[in-house]
């Protein structure tokens, strides 16, 4: 049996896709392959180079992060495999029973149901001879286990100490995501044991943990598999192993490891601010802050929200248009922060779901926004990355659902008309310029004289003009308006119809 890592999302969620060959028949599967723009390419060059036969897809649940790549795969390869995962996963074509066994080649495999961080997580355990593995998703990861999104403390102490820990202690371990830095800091926080000590060392000197350890080694430095610990239960003031596990999962999410008191704690050269946001800002609209002292101004905030001519490496891998990598830049922009290197800097979990309002992907429910939170911010911190931002938008955008297209059409309609109004009736011209917005001004100035006069005649008070000058749109601030909605491009550029279309979005004229 041969085992090949596939990183995906490399300092966002930092996920892991498995390539499993059998030696002797070169029968293979791939497990998890979220990201196909980065498992393709490793997929493509095993056949090519290795003879592998692909012949499954294997899902551990059907978080999107983990199953959301299975048809995107297919379409890649080219090839028509079996999906094999829990009954939500995409595409999924058979489900096992638990306990339900097959083969790859002379690899034995064994369906292990693990109901808790999702009702259809599966684990996957493998035999080759004397060689054993398990790929444990989202359940089990080297000194920590899942959220329990979809279940409860007794099934993740059913999942962890019974079912997993039946297992051979030699059984190496696969998880779903690379965790353990994060995760032995909270190990530590409960139990400072040699144990927990070992793997924190390793952590430290290794990027890549994965299959690094087994069940037995679990047993030694994973609190939650330790329920029976003393120092556990003291720490946790529980006895029962239910409840102890419980208790650690709601302590870990509740942790706030060193990253995340380095954001809450930082100063730049400035008092500590912190920022409430107006109840205006749930439209998506740029949200007003309240601060102590006036914020420093935010260099990125113009970068970052500037058209693109074309997208950036990871956009195009994430298969977003030009278009839609400017508007995300422009929503992420909203609500960014400073934070030592990023470049973009950062934004705030619930900000993260003011913007995909904005954007008008937002989650569909309270469970696919806990999915979503997991994966952009694994370690609790409270806040993301633009690269991890981006990511989540390619995956809303790409799965938006089958009507969108009709959707698509009746928005396009709607902006062709109101920017038919900008340009004298042609929805087809290059730009709004500035003749057209002092156009546009002088209308709305008659528009509202008309009105006032009519006002003034009803009233008796004709002559009174003190008015008519007050909303006065200054040439100034119709040049200000065009470098705003362009990016600083050059007034002479004046504003296209994806510029005009960005505008609206972020005044909440649609979404």
């Amino acid at each position: 049996m041969h085992i090949r890592s596939i990183p995906m999302w490399t300092g966002s969620s930092d996920n892991y896709a498995y390539l499993v060959v059998d030696d002797k028949s070169k029968e293979a599967v791939v497990i998890d392959p979220a990201h196909p723009a980065e498992v393709a390419p490793v997929l493509k060059q095993a056949i090519r180079e290795d003879s592998v036969k692909l012949t499954a897809i294997i899902n551990t649940h059907h978080h999107w992060d983990h199953a959301g790549g299975n048809k995107k795969l297919l379409h890649e390869l080219g090839l028509a495999l079996e999906i094999i995962g829990g009954k939500d996963c995409e595409g999924v074509t058979r489900t096992p029973a638990h306990g339900e066994t097959f083969n790859i080649g002379s690899i034995a495999v064994k369906a292990l149901h693990t109901p808790c961080h999702t009702q259809d997580s599966i684990c996957w355990f493998m035999q080759d001879g004397d060689e054993k593995v398990v790929f444990t998703g989202d359940t089990l990861f080297h000194g920590g286990c899942g959220k329990f999104f979809e279940g409860t403390g007794e099934e993740m102490h059913r999942a962890l100490n019974v079912t997993l820990a039946s297992l051979p202690d030699d059984t190496r371990v696969f998880p779903g995501h690379e965790y353990t830095k994060s995760n032995v800091r909270f190990c530590l926080s409960v139990l400072q044991s040699e144990a927990v000590k070992a793997l924190e060392k390793f952590a430290n000197e290794h990027s890549q943990t994965q299959g690094k350890f087994t069940i037995g080694d679990e047993k030694k430095h994973n609190v939650f598999m330790r329920p029976q610990d003393p120092k556990i239960q003291k720490a946790t003031g529980e006895t029962d192993p239910v409840k102890v596990v419980t208790k650690l999962r709601e302590m870990k999410n509740n942790f706030k490891g060193r990253n995340a008191q380095e954001f809450e704690n930082r100063e730049y050269g400035e008092p500590s601010r912190r920022f409430v946001f107006d109840k205006r800002s749930m439209s998506g609209r740029k949200p007003h802050l309240h601060v102590s002292q006036p914020p420093k101004r935010r260099a990125a905030a113009s970068s970052i929200g500037a058209p693109m001519a074309r997208p950036s490496k990871l956009a195009k891998e994430l298969g977003l248009t030009a278009q839609q990598e400017s508007e995300i830049r422009e929503a992420f922009s909203l609500f960014a922060e400073p934070y030592p290197g990023e470049k973009e800097g950062v934004i705030t979990i619930p900000d993260v779901r003011r913007a995909l309002i904005a954007l008008g992907i937002p989650p569909s429910s309270p469970a696919q926004w806990a999915e979503f939170t997991s994966a952009i911010d694994p370690n609790g911190d409270g806040f993301t990355t633009y690269s991890s931002f981006l990511e989540l938008c390619a995956i809303q955008f790409h799965h938006r659902p089958d009507d969108d297209e009709d959707a698509d059409e009746a928005h396009q309609a709607e902006l062709d008309e109101a920017y038919s109004l900008f340009t004298g009736g042609n929805p087809n011209a290059r730009a709004i310029t500035l003749d057209d917005l002092r156009r546009v001004a002088r209308l709305l100035r008659l528009d509202e004289a008309s009105r006032e006069k009519k006002h003034h005649l009803q009233q008796g008070l004709e002559g009174n003009r003190g008015k008519d000058d007050d909303g006065v749109v200054t040439e100034e601030l119709l040049r200000d308006m065009i470098l705003e909605a362009n990016g600083g491009a050059g007034v002479e550029e004046g504003v296209r119809k994806e510029e005009f279309d960005a505008v609206l979005r972020r005044a909440g004229v649609w979404r």
